[in-house]
């Protein structure tokens, strides 16, 4: 059985993925491994058919990140890990960025050493760009440059650290080797799953259930297309896994020109 490890277990989303994953028979069902800060919420983790580990990301180390990597030994790592909503600035950092740049480094030891798979998705959000000094995406309409505007206004601090932590990962991958994929979803929504996403190069305006995004992050474990892109997900019209490999494919990146 291949084996995943998913940082930030707890999130409704990484909830999400890992009912999914334990019951894929896409090549077979996973054995998930998740990363919990708190640990009230190992009975439930359990519950959903994953092993628990107790470890705050925030305050851990790179060595003992690594150690976890290397006793877990994942074929596939997914990020999803983030500050609550109302933490101070820099708790958002800590967390979104510093925490997400330290797995990102745990990682390309532990792969590089024989001791896990390179394979990395990692949750980030839509419109995550460099605001201040790159154009606005050429695809984006009135409409968009005013969601935007709004977007960054509500959470800005969560957007900047994003930013960052996925400006490392592109920048720095020359020296880490990993084989990552940056999905960007849009608004999330707790309605039930529709399969179907628009993906690429999209508009702000739709929002898009978390449901859809568990099963996009999970698509992406068995389409290599999508290694080294970042693609943006909303709600839309095309069954998710032809979605995928359609952004796969034509390498619709969003990311790429705009940090």
């Amino acid at each position: 059985m291949p084996t995943a490890l998913i940082v930030g277990g707890h999130g409704k989303v990484a909830q999400l993925i890992t009912k999914q994953l334990v019951a894929t028979q896409d090549p077979a069902p996973y054995t998930v491994h998740s990363i919990i800060r708190n640990p009230d919420q190992v009975a439930e983790i359990e519950k959903l058919g994953a092993f628990p580990t107790v470890q705050d990301v925030e305050k851990a180390t790179v060595p003992e990140l690594l150690t976890t990597l290397s006793r877990v030994k994942p074929q596939v790592i997914i990020w999803a890990a983030g500050a609550p909503y109302g933490s101070t600035p820099d708790k958002i950092d800590a967390i979104d960025h510093e925490a997400a740049v330290k797995i990102f480094d745990a990682l390309a030891i532990a792969s590089g050493a024989g001791e896990c798979g390179k394979r990395l998705i990692s949750i980030s959000a839509l419109d995550i760009r460099d605001r201040g000094n790159k154009p606005v995406p050429s695809w984006y309409d009135k409409d968009d440059e005013r969601r935007s505007d709004g977007l960054w206004k509500a959470i800005g601090p969560f957007m900047e650290a994003k930013y960052k932590a996925d400006r490392e990962l592109r920048t720095g991958n020359d020296k880490r080797g990993l084989e990552y994929t940056m999905v960007r979803p849009g608004g999330l929504s707790n309605d039930a799953g529709t399969g179907l996403v628009s993906a690429g190069k999209v508009h702000l305006g739709q929002m898009v259930t978390r449901e859809d995004v568990a099963t996009v992050v999970v698509s992406c474990t068995n389409i290599p297309e999508t290694i080294g892109l970042a693609f943006d997900v909303v709600g839309g019209n095309e069954p998710i896994s032809e979605a995928v490999k359609e952004a796969g494919h034509s390498r619709a990146d969003t990311f790429e020109g705009y940090y």
